[in-house]
């Protein structure tokens, strides 16, 4: 029993699993938004595709730091939004790692 408890304790605690991941460039970004360019997009369509295959997952967007990262982050999530993905099912996180990116994922609902 008490090896049942530690087992169930260290797999609540266990970070969720990322089901898929990519990255969206700065220079990609960069070229001319609209509806339709942003559906041909290869990474918009590969996180669509993981979050419709997953109804209960969410899309995690990691941007880099300061105005500029917060800005584009908000850009990209409101432009899925009105592509229709739902805005709940999106969450901002700062502290990217490369500057010249956002890092896309989507994560399991428990």
């Amino acid at each position: 029993m008490k090896r049942l408890l530690i087992l169930l304790s260290l797999l609540l605690l266990t970070p969720l699993a990322h089901a898929w991941q990519g990255s969206l460039s700065a220079a990609e970004w960069a070229r001319p938004r609209s509806g339709a360019a942003l559906v041909r997009m290869p990474v918009l369509q590969q996180a669509v595709t993981a979050l419709r295959a997953q109804p209960e997952s969410h899309l995690q967007l990691r941007y880099p730091g300061g105005d500029t990262g917060s800005m584009w982050a908000q850009e990209l999530k409101a432009w899925l939004v009105a592509l229709g993905v739902v805005s709940e099912r999106i969450e901002l996180l700062p502290g990217g790692t490369d500057a010249g990116s956002i890092e896309l994922s989507t994560r399991d609902a428990r």
